[in-house]
C-alpha cells in the first residue's frame, strides 16, 4: 500500500477524533447526561477526579490533539512527501504520547474507576488508529531521523528523568509527612495527585524519548547489562506507580473519610505500611536509573547488577518499615 494513502485514513481518524472530543466537551458543559452504549456509566469517568491531566478537562487535550493531527494531514493531501523531519520527528512523538495517555486512561477505567465509558474507549481506538497510520505512512527513514536529533531527544529524556525523579522525592516526602497521624485530608490527597501527575508526566517523557534514543543503536543496548536492567528498572517504576497511586492511594483516604467504605480494625495501618514500603521501591528505583543513566559503561554483568538493584530494594524497603514503626511509636506515645 502507498504510504500517500494513509494521508486521508490519518486525517478521517484525526477529525472523528476532533468531533468525538468535541461531543464529550458539549456534554460536561451543559450537564447534559452522556448515554453510555455499553449500559455502563460514561458521566462517572468524565466527571472523575481523573478527567482532568495539570487542571486541564481530558477532553479538551484530546480537541488539540486531533485538531493539530487534522490539520498536518489534510495539509499533505495536497503536497505528499514534502513533511520536514523535525515535523515528522515531533508527530511520531505526539502520537506516541496520545497513544501511551489512552492506554493510561483506559487502565483508570477498568483499576480505578471499574466503569467503562464507551465513547473514551472509541478515543483510544482512534489514538491506536493514528498512531499506526502515521508510522505505516512516514516516507522518511524514522530511524535516520531520530540519530540526527539525538541530542534534542536526549535533552528531553533528561528533562523526564529530572520531573520523575524530583517528582519521585516530593512524592516521598509529602507521604511520610501526611501519613504521620494516620490519615490524608481531602488538601493533601489533591498535593499528592499533583506530585502524582509530574511523576506520569516524566515517566511519560522518559519513555517516549527512550524510545526515541533505543531504536537506532538497538542492536547495540540489547547486548549491553546496564541498559537491560535499567528496562526492568523502568518497568517496576511503571507498576509500582500504578498500584501505589492508582491503587493505595485512594485508598488511604477513602478509609480516612469513611466514604463508600466498610472499616476494617488495623486495615488503615496495614495500607499505611504498604505505602512506606512502595514509595522507598519508586524512590530507590528512580535513583537506580538515574545512576544507570549517567554512567556509559558499567563493568559488571546483568547477574550483578540486577542482583545489587534487588539487594537495595529490600535495604530501602527495610528501612520504610522501621521508620512507618518509629513514627507510629511516636504518634502514640
Amino acid at each position: 500500500m502507498s504510504s500517500t494513502l494513509f494521508y486521508p485514513l490519518v486525517t478521517i481518524a484525526a477529525i472523528l477524533g476532533f468531533l468525538l472530543s468535541l461531543y464529550i466537551r458539549h456534554k460536561k458543559s451543559t450537564n447534559k447526561v452522556l448515554v453510555c452504549p455499553l449500559k455502563a456509566s460514561c458521566d462517572d469517568v468524565i466527571h472523575s477526579e481523573y478527567s482532568k491531566f495539570f487542571g486541564i478537562p481530558v477532553e479538551l487535550l484530546g480537541i488539540g490533539y486531533y485538531a493539530l493531527v487534522a490539520l498536518v494531514y489534510a495539509s499533505l493531501q495536497f503536497q505528499p512527501g514534502l513533511m520536514p523531519a523535525q515535523v515528522t520527528l515531533w508527530i511520531l512523538g505526539l502520537t506516541v504520547t496520545a497513544l501511551l495517555f489512552s492506554l493510561y486512561l483506559t487502565v483508570i477505567q477498568a483499576v480505578i474507576l471499574k466503569q467503562w465509558c464507551s465513547w473514551c474507549l472509541m478515543s483510544a481506538g482512534i489514538c491506536a488508529a493514528i498512531f499506526y497510520g502515521v508510522v505505516a505512512g512516514s516516507t522518511m527513514d524514522v530511524i535516520a531521523i531520530l540519530a540526527e536529533y539525538k541530542f534534542l531527544i536526549l535533552i528531553f529524556h533528561n528533562i523526564g528523568f529530572a520531573l520523575g525523579l524530583g517528582g519521585a522525592v516530593m512524592a516521598d516526602f509529602f507521604f511520610f509527612k501526611f501519613l504521620k497521624d494516620l490519615k490524608i485530608s481531602d488538601d493533601e490527597s489533591k498535593t499528592l495527585s499533583m506530585v502524582s501527575e509530574v511523576v506520569w508526566f516524566g515517566l511519560a517523557l522518559l519513555v517516549i524519548s527512550g524510545i526515541g534514543l533505543y531504536l537506532p543503536e538497538m542492536a547495540h543496548l540489547n547486548e549491553s547489562p546496564k541498559f537491560l536492567v535499567k528496562m526492568i528498572v523502568v518497568g517496576v517504576i511503571i507498576v509500582n506507580g500504578v498500584f501505589l497511586n492508582l491503587k493505595i492511594s485512594p485508598q488511604l483516604v477513602k478509609i480516612s473519610f469513611g466514604g463508600k467504605h466498610k472499616h476494617k480494625m488495623g486495615e488503615l495501618r496495614g495500607f499505611r505500611k504498604l505505602a512506606f514500603a512502595l514509595g522507598a521501591v519508586s524512590l530507590t528505583s528512580w535513583f537506580s536509573a538515574f545512576i544507570l543513566g549517567i554512567f556509559r559503561s558499567v563493568p559488571l554483568s546483568f547477574i550483578h547488577l540486577l542482583a545489587i538493584y534487588i539487594i537495595a530494594l529490600a535495604i530501602a524497603v527495610s528501612l520504610s518499615q522501621i521508620l512507618e514503626s518509629h513514627l507510629t511509636r511516636k504518634s502514640s506515645a
